[in-house]
């Protein structure tokens, strides 16, 4: 097994050969957010089995991301590769390399946000073993099974999980624990979905509106937040009446017969139009990778 130190300098490799650049610090926070994501999902695997399915997921990751037929070629032969290998082991000796693994990883002792929130970290930076939906209880069944290969034994015997390149691994270990679909059913994830889709496309259709200047001037908002500070109480329901002699409430729009045009969301669209015809030398700038992914305490 190699060395951590040897480990790190691979992943800073794949890291800055993207146009992101990392400080020493950045990249420190960075390697431990990846170290610690390890050490949990190996802590709390509960089998053998589970290890491997956990491997696929990363690999089902990657297959994902790439579009070119030749690397999805590649990640393929590098999901069967580790099907073959680690299928011709027994339960025992996948279990032991989760053991060294550990045993390696045991000084990295960092709290990771996105788990403390989820509860599966505590504030002295252990695990939380929570029950999932997916348990070998490899600990019952070790005297039976520790001395027999991954691929002599039915998946069925061991909670299932599929090794086929596009099978259902059953455990979460391994995904993408930032998703907001992360854990849900395969129902509840496809009504969040539509549900983010439906209140996404109408928020832009309404910020499209008042940013074009072509937002109904009869429509009364339930309620109004300000979040900009150019932001006056005309926007405010009902500020933009006025009251005539006689008591009643008026548009103070009506008869205008045009749509009213927001100068300050003109000038802004100018500006960002603007900004898509900077130099491309402005995209080597330095950016603090974190800032995209998570805190790491």
């Amino acid at each position: 097994m190699i060395e951590i130190s040897q480990l790190r300098v691979t992943l800073e490799s794949v890291v800055l050969s993207s146009i992101m650049k990392l400080d020493k610090s950045s990249m420190d926070k960075l390697f431990d957010l990846m170290i610690m994501m390890v050490k949990y999902q190996l802590k709390v695997a509960t089998g053998p089995r589970e290890i491997i399915l956990i491997t696929l997921n990363h690999i089902d990751a990657m297959r994902d991301m790439v579009s070119d037929v030749n690397a999805q070629k590649c990640v393929s032969m590098v999901h069967q590769m580790v099907v073959n290998f680690y299928g011709c082991l027994t339960f025992d000796e996948v279990w032991n390399v989760r053991q060294c693994c550990l045993k390696e990883l045991e000084p990295y002792n960092v709290r990771v946000s996105i788990l403390l929130r989820r509860g599966l970290q505590n504030d002295d930076a252990s695990f939380n073993i929570i029950p999932q939906k997916y348990d070998e209880k490899y600990s019952e069944h070790k005297n039976t099974l520790a001395t027999m290969r991954i691929k002599d034994v039915s998946p069925e015997t061991c909670c299932g999980g599929s090794f086929d390149t596009f099978g259902d691994r059953k455990t979460l270990l391994g995904k993408n624990i930032y998703l907001p679909t992360y854990g849900l059913t395969e129902n509840a994830r496809r009504d969040s979905q539509q549900f983010l889709r439906d209140c996404g496309a109408k928020a832009e259709l309404g910020m499209l509106a008042v940013q074009l200047g072509t937002e109904e001037a009869n429509y009364e908002r339930p309620f109004t937040l300000n979040l900009l500070s150019n932001m006056d109480e005309e926007n405010v329901n009902n500020s933009n009446r006025e009251i005539d002699a006689e008591g009643n409430n008026k548009r103070s729009n009506v008869g205008s017969g045009k749509p009213k045009l927001n100068e300050d969301y003109k000038a802004k669209l100018d500006t960002a139009y603007a900004d898509f015809f900077e130099d491309e030398q402005d995209l080597k700038r330095n950016m603090d990778l974190l800032d995209l992914l998570d805190e790491i305490e």
